[in-house]
């Protein structure tokens, strides 16, 4: 992780990232349709990660299925991540792994958002200090009112 972090600039990141992500769409679209083809549709499901790249869970047309991304603005996730990290106790090296690991994460946010505005998609603003419970809840009211994927 680290070696990878330290040796490829921000645009390499992403570009690994996302065909990552492109990678693993094909087994997230399976599971969603055995899901729901299965009658287990009537109990839920929750997939949650930044693998469910926008453009690919437009397309969706499984019964059932909500989506709604989670956003928080660049500084919110900056302090989560150093907080996490223990940034200021990390050594230079640490720091800068997680530095570039902030670059990644903020641009990625950028793609991601802009990809979820340019679709018409529902995201909610997780950053602005509501409690999970409240979070949560605002997350089911939006998947419930979707009737395609990401959409009301």
């Amino acid at each position: 992780m680290a070696e990878h972090y330290g040796s490829l600039t921000v645009d390499e990141l992403i570009a690994s990232v996302l065909g990552h992500y492109d990678r693993l769409w094909p087994r997230i679209e399976e599971l969603i349709a055995t899901h729901t083809a299965e009658g287990h549709g009537r109990t839920g499901m929750v997939l949650e990660g930044a693998a469910l790249w926008p453009a690919h869970a437009a397309r969706l047309q499984a019964p059932r299925t909500a989506a709604v991304w989670l956003t928080a603005d660049n500084a919110v996730v900056r302090a989560r991540v150093r907080a996490a990290g223990r940034y200021d106790e990390a050594t230079a090296e640490e720091q800068t792994l997680m530095d570039q690991f902030l670059a990644r994460t903020e641009r990625y946010q950028t793609l991601m958002t802009e990809a979820v505005d340019r679709l018409g998609l529902q995201r909610i603003d997780a950053g602005r200090g509501q409690s999970a419970e409240q979070l949560a809840d605002q997350v089911l009211t939006a998947a419930a009112a979707q009737t395609t994927a990401g959409r009301p």
